[in-house]
């Protein structure tokens, strides 16, 4: 017993994140552009509450990376996002207590003409705990926007 709490608690200053999604079409792309589309320009349209100075940019500019790497096609879309949800973990309670972070939005895709052509309910939360986590959680927003970006193509431009 008495080598079973050392070992419990060791685990849990090394344990890292966990994730979870929700995420499903509202409108889903038509197949044509699913396969032959490609991302020209990403909008953040709003920018949530407790975020870095430059979060609008990186999330627009970390998403178009990511983006480009799915959608290899020749068919130009653009992509607007509204965050609706957003919480970033706490490095230093994610030391000692799973700490979560959440990020959730709706991704709305528009063709060369401005038309809408899909649109996706997006909804990624990750819970971080010990020495892991917290280091994760200092990372928490380039890491929710990367799972963004991540969900996005899964969702969207998957084969």
């Amino acid at each position: 017993m008495k080598m079973i709490v050392p070992a419990l608690a060791g685990l849990l200053m090394v344990a890292g994140c966990q994730s979870a999604k929700g995420s499903m079409p509202i409108t889903a792309l038509p197949q044509a552009l699913s396969t032959g589309g490609t991302v020209t320009g990403v909008t953040l349209a709003n920018t949530p509450g407790g975020v870095g100075g430059g979060f609008r940019q990186a999330f627009q500019s970390g998403m178009m990376s990511t983006l480009q790497q799915c959608a290899t096609g020749s068919t130009p879309l653009t992509v607007r996002v509204t965050i609706d949800g957003y919480q970033a973990a706490n490095p230093g309670l994610a030391l000692f207590a799973p700490s979560q972070s959440q990020i959730s939005g709706v991704a709305t895709l528009y063709d060369a003409d401005g038309t809408e052509v899909g649109r996706y309910r997006i909804r990624r939360s990750f819970t971080m705990g010990g020495v892991g986590g917290m280091v994760a959680a200092a990372g928490a927003e380039k890491m929710m926007i990367d799972h963004f970006g991540d969900e996005l193509c899964k969702q969207a431009f998957a084969d």
